[in-house]
């Protein structure tokens, strides 16, 4: 994929990130220390931010200085279920919680190949349910509860609001999701392997899942439900969403069936979808205007169900 069909404002930030080599199996260790290197986000000014064990997930908690709401959002890290970690939220969990003045919790979940399929789902449902059960003490209002992610935290976010729907427990009152990795079916088609997307290519989207769903293989005929949220059959009783889809992402196409799907089964759903745009291109080039409106359009979304 040629620079040329990326955005003006954000061509030359994104050209210039190396290529990480994730799709190589023997080097994860190394992609995993050059990933969490780069993907390292600063704490803005104005909120603090706390470690604690939630029912045995140690937990980060980001709480902004002033006008401290009892609504809040659990927010979920991104890094291909196999790289990542909950510092890398500094920046977006750090402003979201200033602008909207909620507390954000963001699990540090198991990652795959050690822990594949549930593991992380596992401890992120964990944290949910210890959200739900501090209602009582005032900390948390249940009916302003949020769900967020980016990436593989946006599938992550996606997988465990099928599974509170299932489940039966109180609901999140909203979902937002950005450019997530919701469908192992992608990986499975290797014709996108010829397609060298930025940011995150198939060959280490296919890696990535093959970790994440061991023992099973992307593409399989069967998987255990939750671990790949985009073939969930029945999206009726969701809760309302917000997708964030970049044009030139790999996950560009599963993005938008996700949020059609959502639509026809009655769910609102509000897509912003940035043209010329690669996976993650807001971390990347924070300052552009792509990036403040793609990141304001999420805020405003959240701010309408989590906010006083």
């Amino acid at each position: 994929m040629k620079k040329d069909v990326l955005h003006p404002e954000i061509r030359k930030a994104v050209a210039r990130i190396p290529r990480i080599p994730f799709q190589h199996r023997w080097m994860l260790p190394l992609s995993k220390f050059l990933y969490n290197v780069a993907a390292s986000t600063k704490l803005p000014h104005g909120v603090s931010v706390s470690t604690e064990t939630l029912n045995g997930v140690d937990t980060l908690i980001f709480e902004p200085s002033k006008g401290l709401s009892q609504g809040s959002i659990l927010w979920m890290f991104g890094g291909g279920h196999w790289a990542g970690k909950a510092e890398h939220l500094n920046a977006t969990a750090g402003s979201v919680a200033n602008e909207l003045g909620v507390r954000i919790y963001v699990p540090k979940y198991r990652l795959a190949p050690v822990h594949p399929f549930p593991a992380n789902l596992d401890d992120c449902h964990t944290v949910w349910t210890w959200l739900v059960q501090n209602v009582e003490n005032g900390e948390v209002d249940v009916s302003r509860i949020a769900l967020a992610g980016n990436s593989a935290g946006g599938g992550l976010a996606a997988a465990l609001a099928q599974r509170i729907r299932d489940e039966g427990e109180t609901q999140p009152v909203a979902q937002c999701l950005f450019y997530p990795m919701l469908d192992d079916r992608t990986a499975a088609d290797r014709s996108l392997d010829q397609t060298n997307h930025f940011i995150w290519n198939n060959k280490a989207n296919y890696e990535a899942w093959r970790a994440y769903l061991s023992p099973n293989l992307p593409g399989a005929d069967h998987l255990p439900s939750y671990a790949s949220p985009a073939r969930q059959v029945d999206l009726t009783g969701l809760p309302p969403t917000w997708i964030g889809i970049c044009e030139v992402d790999l996950f560009c196409a599963e993005n938008e069936d996700y949020a059609q799907r959502l639509a026809e089964a009655g769910v609102m759903c509000r897509v912003h979808r940035v043209d010329g745009s690669p996976h993650a291109f807001e971390v990347i080039q924070p300052s552009a205007e792509l990036a403040v409106s793609f990141r304001q359009s999420a805020i405003e979304f959240l701010r309408s169900f989590v906010s006083a």
